[in-house]
């Protein structure tokens, strides 16, 4: 039996050949189990064991977090079997016990372990099995047993969404390369590390599951049944946190050059309202600038560089399809500007990097706190909203804000904003947040036969059943020209 796959050959099912390249290929790929914990002298023994005797021999590290009970006493008894044991002088934390542990170790992968909980005997096998080249982690399911049984299933990577709830386990195998490259487990946090950290890991490559299951223990002492902040309320209260402390954020625009004098004010406000993003990473910058006017594309760059600090990077590409201005009626120039405005969104999605895209209109003026409000709306609740858009007059009919329902087979526009946000079936592009990985990745030019690519795209997000909500404290300025605005 390797792998859980029976071998045809002799009456025990063994094939020599390919269980010695198993082997070769499990000896070259070395794997650390590191266990951290701290007062877990009950159970420690049951964790141990089960690290020490997996089917494939792994180098296995405890490392105790100053624990005041018999943990150390207990676990010295281990080290004639190989075990390592790690001692702290002081409490410092699960995260920092962890990456101690890592720190000491010398595996090719690292799985870590807390001190209640059991690995089947083939728990590594069966990850170690799963792992390719270009996979950072394999997760896998966790059976709850104690004081309450319960089963929580891991989904395929591919089509499973990981911002929108944590389903990889601490006890992950992760690559080290990617595990030191993510940036190990981030100590000062409260909780929620493992979905911290499978966060950033994710962006290294396309994690595996595996169909390995890890036995979870429940008892009144435990982390997961003890501490209030891991109820539901609280945890999603955290949630938001953890998504904001890790997205990041590209902030996009097609720069048409109709109102020139107005680029330096607009550059200003999206770099005051960008400072104030509320996460650990500098956000990107990506123009599309459909000017054609060389002297435009001058002040263009001479002005953003002026906010290189308030970057991570900076991008001003040309449009790769102008629009034309030879129309014979109003309808073929609606129709045009339209198909215009899809391609340069379809082509500005491709440039932009990052879990969250903000895209603003060159005329629309964003107030200085639209980013982190719109942010916070963005990852927030158990479910975040696919999108949020803040809220702007029509410029050709300004009693009414763009964006509304689509009832009745014809859309109904927004007059009169609400006190707080409200779902929508459609906005505009003017001032747009979404999240890259939960709304559809094209933009058409029409829908229902009208022009209007950004009503394209809402509608096939909310068509869908995604959530699209309009904030009314995010209400910018749609300028008619360089003074003037509605």
């Amino acid at each position: 039996m390797v792998g859980g796959l029976k071998l045809p050959g002799e009456k025990t099912g063994r094939n020599p050949s390919l269980e010695k390249f198993v082997k070769n290929h499990h000896s070259r790929s070395r794997v650390s189990i590191i266990i951290a914990a701290r007062n877990n002298e009950r159970y420690l023994a049951e964790t141990i064991e089960s690290a020490l005797q997996q089917s494939i021999p792994c180098e296995v590290i405890y490392s105790d977090d100053n624990s005041i009970d018999d943990s150390l006493e207990l676990a010295r008894q281990y080290q004639s079997q190989g075990l390592t044991v790690l001692e702290s002088p002081r409490h410092q934390g699960v995260c920092e016990t962890r990456n101690r542990g890592a720190a000491a170790s010398s595996g090719d992968y690292l799985v870590f372990l807390d001190g209640d909980d059991i690995m089947p005997a083939n728990y590594i096998e069966e990850h170690l099995n799963a792992m390719r080249d270009d996979t950072p982690f394999v997760y896998g399911p966790a059976q709850a047993f104690g004081d309450f049984s319960i089963f929580w299933d891991a989904p395929e990577w591919e089509g499973s969404d990981i911002w929108r709830n944590n389903f990889v386990n601490t006890s992950a195998m992760w690559r080290r390369k990617v595990f030191e490259v993510a940036g190990r487990w981030r100590e000062g946090i409260k909780t929620m590390w493992d979905w911290d950290l499978a966060l950033r890991g994710s962006r290294l490559g396309v994690p595996r599951r595996s169909n390995a299951t890890l036995k979870y223990r429940q008892h009144a002492a435990s982390w997961s049944a003890n501490n209030r902040e891991k109820t539901h309320d609280q945890q999603e209260a955290f949630m938001p946190e953890v998504r904001k402390l890790n997205a990041r954020v590209a902030v996009g625009s097609i720069i048409s050059g109709r109102i020139p004098k107005l680029f330096p004010a607009w550059m200003s406000a999206v770099a005051q309202a960008t400072r104030l993003l509320d996460n650990s990473s500098k956000p990107e910058l990506v123009l599309l600038d459909n000017s054609n006017d060389t002297d435009f594309r001058v002040m263009i760059e001479k002005e953003v560089s002026r906010y290189w600090s308030t970057f991570q990077t900076i991008k001003i590409i040309p449009l790769e399809e102008r629009v034309s201005h030879n129309h014979q009626s109003e309808e073929e120039r609606r129709d045009a500007v339209s198909r215009f405005m899809a391609h340069a969104c379809n082509q500005l999605r491709t440039h932009m990097d990052g879990e969250i895209h903000w895209i603003i209109e060159d005329d629309i003026m964003v107030p200085i706190q639209a980013g982190a409000d719109l942010m916070q709306a963005l990852v927030s609740g158990w479910t975040p909203p696919n999108a949020v858009s803040g809220c702007y007059h029509n410029r050709h009919i300004p009693k009414l804000y763009v964006g509304g329902w689509w009832n009745d087979d014809a859309p109904h526009e927004i007059t009169d904003l609400p006190a707080d946000p409200f779902q929508v079936d459609y906005a505009g592009t003017g001032c747009l947040m979404y999240w890259d990985s939960r709304t559809p990745r094209y933009w058409g030019s029409h829908h229902a036969g009208i022009p209007a690519h950004d009503w394209n795209w809402s509608m096939e997000l909310t068509g869908s059943e995604g959530q699209l909500l309009m904030l009314p404290q995010v209400c910018c300025q749609h300028a008619i020209d360089d003074i003037s605005f509605v």
